[in-house]
């Protein structure tokens, strides 16, 4: 369609402003550009403004803009017939696409179209020349899209590497700090609403459950509150005027590990700066980072957490909490679960644990065991267990600490005394190549294979060699840390019956064998073995050759 001059021109202009593409200049604010269009169609009468259409905070890298797509309807529906922009990057980025609306769609709908600072106006446009310049301006303002996208990833990057909070906002639990934003403090209300949600659950209560209390008792949800805060907080999960707290919400928290002050952050990524689609990174591309901030939640307490969160959180008959064995009892035949089994008798109900192999198949012996005489089996056993734990804390604490730091280290250091000989070795076997094939004994070509394979082997030796040097350098650094796990017994001392939060916080699993004999695996047994040993090592009652 050809337009011409004396047409009437009904003008909307068009202003669009984005951070991702590197508009930071006060001349591209929206009220900059707006008095711009202004300032032209006040300097041309026959335009006559009809609308001002405005994006604000989206990339010009492709077309998917509510404001823009409201112009093109009205474009559609002839209310529009003239499109002023300050320049051709307001309008786009992308520069197949800002081609196809000035070349084919623009003059197939008469729409005329001006982007001031570039001087282009499609009704005195030169052919020849426009031709030539606008897809190269185009290019070139798609050039710079990608720059800033590449430039802007890059620093999002190096910000995450280095422990800094770049979220938008702050994790329930957190504010963030007024003088850093990239930094974030602990808000205590909302953390004390966490801290009840890790608690409730290490004491068995489902999170289906511990969410229906949190509604109850009016406690906003992270959503409610980020916008009880003044916060510009929204989600497409909102759905109601009053958000309830869900058991998705609750598992989200209990699985996030913000909460012992590690932050996890570039979990997704979008596959170009004109895709923005996310797409979920892999696991070893994350941007992982420990001791950022102030933890919530106590280490231990969290990776009890995690551990419940994977077992068979069966809840009990009174369908409120989740049974205090669940996912824990094991036969020790076969390796089988052991479940709960109900037999009444008269007007008493009777539970044991039986082997699921046995019930489900036949495949094992039929043992069981009452659940009352497991519990107190359980209960003496661990009571006799956390002395041990703090019994081995204080010899520990009285024993001569150079001692113990050699006993750590002396094995370490025979395994790296024999990697150096292994060095030695195949260094002296590379010297004597030559000789060998001075001497006539092998030929060039026996020589070359022989080097190359007694370099590898020398190379692999150094790099097993410097692993072990890291650890026994690692083994003396932390030697003196504090033993958290030992606190985790310690701080149970006084238990006088067991309750779900002990048993998944101190134990592993329980084993049942056909003969009615109960072993109990205790979480850190590795720990509690190597500590002994050591300190037995130290005080030379055990010989190196038996120490773990």
């Amino acid at each position: 369609m050809n337009l011409t001059a004396e047409q009437a021109w009904n003008v909307c202009g068009y202003v669009r402003l984005s951070r991702e593409d590197g508009d930071k200049d006060e001349s591209n604010s929206v009220t900059g550009q707006k008095d711009l269009i202004r300032d032209y169609l006040s300097r041309h009468p026959e335009l006559r403004e009809c609308g001002m259409k405005v994006d604000d905070g989206y990339t010009g890298s492709n077309f998917d803009r509510p404001a823009f797509h409201e112009m093109m309807a009205e474009v559609k529906a002839g209310k529009i017939n003239c499109i002023v922009v300050k320049d051709l990057s307001r309008f786009g980025r992308n520069h197949l696409g800002v081609g196809e609306y000035l070349e084919q769609l623009f003059p197939f709908l008469g729409v005329r179209f001006i982007a001031i600072n570039d001087h282009y106006d499609t009704l005195h446009s030169n052919v020849e020349s426009d031709e030539l310049v606008i897809p190269f301006k185009n290019l070139v303002n798609e050039a710079y899209c990608r720059d800033t996208s590449v430039k802007t990833r890059s620093q999002l990057e190096i910000k995450r590497q280095r422990g800094d909070f770049i979220g938008s906002f702050a994790v329930f639990g957190y504010r963030k700090d007024p003088e850093d934003h990239h930094r974030l403090l602990v808000d205590d209300y909302a953390a004390d609403v966490v801290r009840d949600i890790f608690k409730w659950k290490l004491d068995g209560i489902s999170a289906g459950d511990i969410a229906c209390r949190l509604t109850k008792d009016g406690i906003p949800t992270p959503m409610d509150y980020k916008r009880s805060q003044g916060m510009r907080y929204s989600t497409a999960f909102r759905v109601k005027e009053e958000s309830t707290w869900s058991a998705g919400m609750v598992l989200r928290i209990l699985k996030n590990p913000v909460y012992i002050g590690v932050l996890e952050q570039g979990r997704v990524t979008t596959p170009s700066y004109k895709v923005k689609r996310l797409v979920r990174k892999p696991r070893e591309e994350w941007a992982v980072v420990e001791n950022c901030h102030e933890p919530i939640i106590d280490r231990y307490d969290f990776e009890s957490v995690q551990k419940v969160l994977a077992l068979d959180t069966r809840t009990s008959v009174s369908g409120t909490a989740v049974e205090l064995f669940s996912g824990i009892v094991y036969c020790g035949e076969c390796g089988s679960a052991m479940i709960r089994k109900t037999v009444p008798s008269g007007k008493k109900r009777y539970v044991y644990y039986v082997c699921s192999a046995h019930k489900n198949e036949k495949s094992c012996s039929a043992h069981s065991m009452r659940i009352e005489a497991l519990d107190e089996i359980v209960l003496v056993a661990l009571k006799k267990h956390i002395r041990d734990v703090i019994d081995l804390s204080n010899l520990l604490e009285l024993t001569d600490t150079a001692q113990l730091q050699q006993a750590s280290v002396k094995k370490l250091q025979v395994r790296l005394s024999k990697k150096q000989e292994e060095i030695d070795r195949n260094q002296a076997l590379l010297r004597s190549l030559y000789e060998s094939l001075a001497d006539g004994v092998i030929d060039r070509e026996e020589y070359h294979d022989l080097k190359k394979t007694y370099s590898r082997r020398r190379t692999e030796a150094e790099e097993q060699a410097e692993a072990i040097q890291a650890e026994i350098d690692k083994e003396m650094a932390s030697f003196n840390e504090e033993r958290g796990w030992m606190a985790q017994f310690r701080k149970h001392q006084n238990i006088t019956a067991l309750d779900r939060a002990i048993v998944v916080s101190l134990i592993e699993r329980v084993l049942i064998f056909r003969d009615r004999r109960v072993e109990i695996v205790y979480r850190w047994h590795n720990e509690f073995r190597w500590e002994t040993d050591l300190l037995l090592q130290a005080q030379g009652l055990l010989p190196e050759k038996e120490a773990v």
